[in-house]
Parts: C-alpha cells; sequence; structure tokens
C-alpha cells in the first residue's frame, strides 16, 4: 500500500532570474534580488520601451522602486497565485 506523506517530499525548484527584461510587462509580479543580497517583491508599474528601466510597487508597503538593468539585479517572475498567498 502506497503511504502519501506531502512532507517528504523535496522543494519546487526555485524559479530563474529573468535574463532579459524584454519578456517583463506592466502588472508582472516579480522578486529582486540586490547584489547585495537584498530581497524586495513587488508589481511592476511603468516600464521602459527599451525594458533597461522599471518601477515597482512595492509589496512591503515601501512605494515605488526604479530597478536599472545595470544595477545587477536579478528580476524572477512570481506567478499571481504564489503572490496571493504570501
Amino acid at each position: 500500500m502506497y503511504n502519501h506523506n506531502p512532507t517528504g517530499r523535496s522543494p519546487a525548484p526555485a524559479a530563474a532570474p529573468v535574463p532579459d527584461w524584454s519578456r517583463l510587462c506592466r502588472n508582472d509580479h516579480v522578486e529582486v534580488r540586490t547584489a547585495g543580497g537584498a530581497v524586495m517583491s513587488g508589481t511592476i508599474d511603468m516600464i521602459a520601451a527599451d525594458r533597461s528601466v522599471f518601477w515597482m510597487i512595492r509589496n512591503d508597503g515601501a512605494g515605488r522602486t526604479m530597478l536599472f538593468a545595470g544595477d545587477g539585479v536579478a528580476v524572477i517572475k512570481v506567478p499571481q497565485r504564489e503572490q496571493a498567498a504570501a
């Protein structure tokens, strides 16, 4: 007989950073990791036409943050259902 043990499962693999910001869009839910190790999450509010800069409304209540592709940040798209659960 099969014994169901959900706690024995390995965790889901972490999502990979988006290497090309051309795949990001307004209202995408993202997690940003800075080179210094800080992590912030939120929703893209505005994004430049050349996709080099975007503004994110942060989930922690810290307002809007501008992120530049040249700053060495890693951006991970977060599915909306995971965002709602957090």
